[in-house]
């Protein structure tokens, strides 16, 4: 039995330095690579979730002691609120493809992170764009990709579950090729990031590949929703302006649960139907940002939601 243990282990052993072998030599061949990394998404050499978080937990050391607010969500929030205007304490870890159901990962995570600086969260804003809740795109898989191949192994541990599942042999093996042959994430800071914001400068309209809309939304978003609305904190959903048609209701008429929490939709704002604000349909550019921003704060205010979530709102 010691023998075919030792030849079991040594036949495995081998079997992973062959592995890692292949991936490298891959790597080297821009044909190869592509087929060898099917998955990864087209946009991850802009975007690291481990340096994302480093800069977080420098804001989390800066703040120690303190509350503080997040926005979370993807690229419309990402490049859409400014966490600047909305008041010190605020901080946006929103980033491309994030789903709801990413958007709880990434909620847990920073959770973990502010208990290490003994910091509560106050207030949520968390950004639903109808679209990327659809099961197609979600099949997509690219934000759950975006973690695997960029967070720390400390950060994926605890949600590995969540984040290999539905192809996660594939998934694994993107992580350890991608790791392999990007190790330095130096670069990927990006320019005009303030606190988590990445702004759009280009302030002429782009036409890009529109997200169609197929009705049918992702069980695993439509529970975390449900999961996020029922936190045990202030949290505001937003859907973010679009100059497509909106799909807001369509969402959540497919939701098994009222939402107790406020929801803020920007596109009953017809300020929000000029195209000058946006970068393309459903990405607004810096001046749009600032307006979108100053509204929301203007709606927490409004809203009343709570002294301590809209003390630092008021101009």
């Amino acid at each position: 039995m010691t023998r075919f243990l030792q030849k079991a282990i040594g036949f495995l052993a081998m079997s992973v330095v062959f592995y890692l072998v292949l991936t490298t030599i891959y790597s080297q061949i821009p044909a190869l690579e592509k087929r060898w990394n099917q998955g990864i998404p087209n946009w991850i050499s802009e975007s690291s979730f481990s340096v994302q978080m480093e800069n977080f937990e420098s804001f989390c050391d800066s703040n120690k002691g303190k509350n503080i607010n997040l926005i979370l969500g993807s690229s419309t929030a990402l490049h859409g609120i400014n966490p600047e205007i909305l008041g010190d304490n605020w901080y946006s870890l929103a980033s491309r493809g994030q789903n709801p159901f990413v958007t709880d990962i990434v909620l847990k995570i920073a959770e973990s992170t502010c208990e290490k600086h003994l910091i509560d969260i106050d207030t949520v804003l968390i950004d639903i764009y109808p679209e990327f809740c659809q099961e197609w795109v979600f099949n997509k898989a690219d934000a759950l990709e975006h973690l695997a191949l960029t967070a720390q192994l400390s950060d994926i541990l605890p949600h590995a579950t969540s984040i290999f599942q539905d192809g996660g042999i594939r998934r694994i093996h993107s992580a350890i090729s991608f790791r392999l042959n990007n190790t330095d994430n130096s670069i990927l800071t990006m320019a005009a990031n303030a606190r988590g914001y990445e702004a759009h400068m280009d302030s002429s309209y782009n036409e890009q590949f529109k997200v169609p809309w197929k009705e049918d939304a992702h069980q695993f978003c439509l529970q975390s929703i449900a999961a996020l609305d029922s936190k045990n904190k202030t949290t505001i959903f937003v859907n973010p302006p679009v100059l497509h048609q909106n799909h807001l209701n369509d969402l959540r008429n497919q939701l098994k649960s009222s939402i107790s929490s406020t929801w803020l939709d920007a596109n009953t704002n017809r300020q929000f139907t000029d195209s000058t604000l946006f970068f393309d349909d459903h990405h607004l550019n810096d001046d749009g940002a600032t307006h979108y921003t100053h509204w929301i704060k203007s709606n927490f205010a409004l809203h009343c939601i709570s002294i301590s979530s809209i003390r630092n709102f008021i101009p």
